[in-house]
């Protein structure tokens, strides 16, 4: 079990040790093409809308990011007042919609973009968690719910939290498979020290 721990003086050099800078791109696993970024007619996002927003609130969960209101927070922000809840969900779906089809500067991102960082106790050591903002995921809800089956066609079967049905249940059979082949000897589990944090 997983405990959070008070930030104390004695856990900062640790914990920044997790947030590092990110690593140099690795040139060799960039895509290179000379027709510049695929682009994306705007219109595929005119359906994250009102209700979209609505919707995405309500199957959202989590606690809250720096701004302290958690996900049910924004349910009852989304659902409980009438025009006003109307008018918050519309003006989330404009930012998602503005998000999905112009640039916009990250500098002006940086309120919704800001995590609250937790140390949770591993005993031994610490690992930080960055609590995002309930708002970004659900705006990142409704976004995926339009783009899903792009998303699921481009990550194949490498990546099986991409909405795929059952693909954690299908990795773990095939890994079953695997162990109990009469070719296999032994199974590798390898974990990379700080993976994620360290991605450019």
């Amino acid at each position: 079990m997983l405990h959070s721990l008070l930030l104390h003086h004695s856990l900062v050099p640790n914990v920044c040790y997790y947030y590092t800078h990110g690593s140099p791109a690795d040139p060799s696993i960039l895509l290179h093409t000379d027709e510049g970024p695929t682009t994306v007619h705007p219109v595929l996002f005119d359906r994250i809308d009102a209700v979209a927003i609505r919707d995405a609130a309500l199957r959202t969960e989590g606690a809250a990011g720096p701004s302290g209101i958690d996900a049910s927070g924004w349910k009852r922000m989304c659902t409980s007042f009438q025009s006003s809840s109307n008018e918050l969900c519309h003006s989330l779906a404009l930012l998602a919609r503005r998000l999905c089809t112009t640039f916009v500067d990250t500098k002006g991102l940086a309120p919704l973009l800001a995590c609250r960082l937790v140390a949770l106790d591993k005993n031994p050591g610490v690992r930080p968690i960055g609590i995002g903002e309930a708002a970004r995921r659900i705006i990142a809800k409704a976004i995926l719910n339009v783009t899903r089956e792009d998303i699921q066609q481009a990550a194949g079967s490498l990546q099986l939290c991409a909405g795929q049905m059952a693909g954690a249940e299908a990795a773990i059979h095939g890994m079953n498979l695997a162990f109990h082949d009469q070719g296999s000897d032994a199974v590798l589990l390898v974990d990379a020290i700080n993976a994620f944090n360290l991605l450019n």
